[in-house]
């Protein structure tokens, strides 16, 4: 009798550690596949970006050659004379005028 009474208290206290143990097991397990999802979650995050700054990149350069094209000193003479009736003046035919601002008051 002594020697089931000693392997059922041996059962019994080894019954808790045991549901201990597993649920400890499942709970690291479910942390390791949390842990894998959300890094693979930011590793395709990480890509996106990475195609999305590249595009950025491209398109400020298309926009720079853009505005260097557009600002071009020839390009604005030819607007302005073309569009806007405008004429770049001979340099003979500027007067510079100075008055004598207390001689005429």
């Amino acid at each position: 009798m002594k020697r089931k009474n000693a392997t059922q208290r041996r059962r019994k206290t080894a019954a808790p550690f045991l549901g201990i143990l597993f649920t400890l097991m499942i709970g690291l397990m479910v942390f390791y596949i949390w842990i894998y999802n959300r890094s693979n979650m930011m590793v395709k995050e990480i890509e996106i970006l990475r195609r999305e700054e590249a595009n950025l990149v491209t398109q400020n350069r298309l926009l720079r050659l853009d505005l260097d094209r557009l600002s071009r000193s020839d390009r604005i003479k030819q607007i302005a004379a073309t569009e806007m009736n405008m004429v770049t003046p001979v340099p003979e035919t500027l007067a510079v005028v100075i008055s004598n601002y207390r001689a005429l008051h």
